[in-house]
């Protein structure tokens, strides 16, 4: 495990800066920057909206979505905030990384904010600044914010692109390790037509086509997209009903159980519609059932999803999620941008759609001694995550375990005959 050697390592935080920001500067390969570091959003928010239209950057480290998340999920925790800015000589705002500071076993460690439900994660960087530094600008850069912010003993940062849009992530530059997952999007064309038939073979066109006709026989069928605010909200109150379900059946803990969680993508799903950040829904109807539903937000010239589920009852062998796919991403298309992503994480429909990957890295790093309590166990766990999830025969053996240990198939309410076609 590597630490990043500091100069002042005994350095403390002054809580007389918890009210405006405190500052240090420090000469890189990109000229002078001098940093400061945020206790509190309001100072750095008409910057940080403006910055994040033209910096390269993801959309969980946006403002909206970051300053939800700490004010509903963070700081209810405990957790500390400590959002950096970078600026040339002349002022001009280079990066904005936002951080914050939580106990992980008793240390403090540095993280992105809302790092923990997001599919990537990365700073707000310039063009310039991403090309010019080095790696010692970066440890260097690292080590005097850990120093201003005072008290850290080490950072996780994980999730993170090796580039986005093309552009290396400067973080990159910091000792890594290869994430346990990838990322995957679908590099979309004009003509959604032409896309399709590249994607797939007759035979699976014709599948998937006749799965939507076996399904509207069942009841009429609708696709389409939210419009409302309370439309949004029903959507995600079904989607957190219909994840449960699947979490239960395969064994895994549930991720939205968290009240506050619950609240961070209410208030996204409260943002207007048809602006970036908001989390808009789309929806597959049969009847008056929601059988999919895919969600996620639209950001510069991509829609990344976040949230989706499907119906765990018989309803879902005939793909309905599939179906909801293709619906979005024929939208996206008609819609002009570039990308359809469909995030971190290997899944049966991403294999079939994505042919962009995007490989990822984590950082776990100690400033100090104290800081080995928590990157040793975790790095060895990451280890041992991204071992198994790698080789794909062990990871089905893993999921099948878990499956029979810890989950819960759902009772079946149907008649016998209705309940012997549910697919699992």
């Amino acid at each position: 495990m590597t630490v990043i050697s500091l100069p002042r390592v005994g350095h403390k935080p002054d809580r007389t800066r918890d009210v405006a920001p405190c500052a240090g500067s420090l000469e890189t390969s990109a000229g002078l920057v001098r940093l400061s570091i945020f206790r509190d959003f309001e100072p750095i928010q008409k910057d940080w909206q403006a910055f994040q239209t033209s910096a390269v950057g993801v959309q969980a480290q946006s403002y909206e979505h970051a300053e939800a998340w700490y004010r509903l999920v963070s700081k209810p925790s405990g957790a500390e905030l400590a959002i950096v800015c970078g600026r040339s000589q002349s002022g001009k705002i280079e990066f904005i990384w936002p951080f914050e500071v939580s106990k992980r076993r008793g240390v403090r460690c540095l993280h992105w904010i809302g790092w923990e439900h997001a599919n990537y994660n990365m700073g707000l960087h310039t063009l310039n600044f991403a090309r010019e530094t080095s790696p010692q600008d970066v440890r260097a850069l690292l080590s005097e914010v850990a120093c201003l912010i005072g008290g850290v003993n080490a950072a996780y940062f994980d999730k993170q692109p090796y580039e986005w849009d093309g552009v290396a992530n400067p973080m990159a530059h910091l000792p890594l390790r290869p994430s346990a997952n990838q990322g995957h999007a679908v590099l979309l064309e004009t003509d959604f037509d032409t896309l399709y038939r590249n994607r797939f073979s007759g035979k699976s066109r014709n599948t998937l086509g006749r799965k939507e006709r076996r399904l509207k026989e069942q009841a009429p069928i609708e696709m389409g997209w939210a419009s409302t605010t309370d439309e949004r909200r029903k959507l995600l109150d079904e989607f957190f009903k219909q994840k449960s379900q699947q979490f239960s059946e395969q064994g895994i803990s549930d991720a939205f159980a968290n009240s506050r969680h619950r609240e961070f993508y209410h208030e996204l799903a409260a943002l207007p519609s048809g602006e970036q950040g908001t989390l808009e829904f789309g929806y597959l109807r049969s009847g008056d059932q929601v059988a999919a539903i895919s969600s996620g937000t639209f950001f510069k010239d991509k829609f990344t999803t976040m949230l989706t589920s499907i119906d765990q009852g018989p309803i879902r062998k005939f793909s309905p999620g599939s179906l909801l796919f293709q619906y979005q991403i024929e939208d996206a298309c008609r819609r002009g941008l570039n990308f359809f992503d469909m995030g971190a994480g290997d899944a049966r429909h991403k294999e079939e759609w994505c042919d962009v990957d995007t490989h990822l890295f984590e950082n776990i790093i100690a400033f100090d001694e104290r800081g080995y309590l928590l990157t040793v166990p975790l790095a060895a766990q990451e280890a041992v995550k991204r071992f198994v999830k790698t080789r794909p025969r062990l990871w089905h053996l893993a999921q099948s375990v878990r499956r029979k240990l810890f989950g819960q198939r759902r009772k079946s309410i149907l008649p016998q005959t209705q309940a012997a076609d549910r697919v699992h």
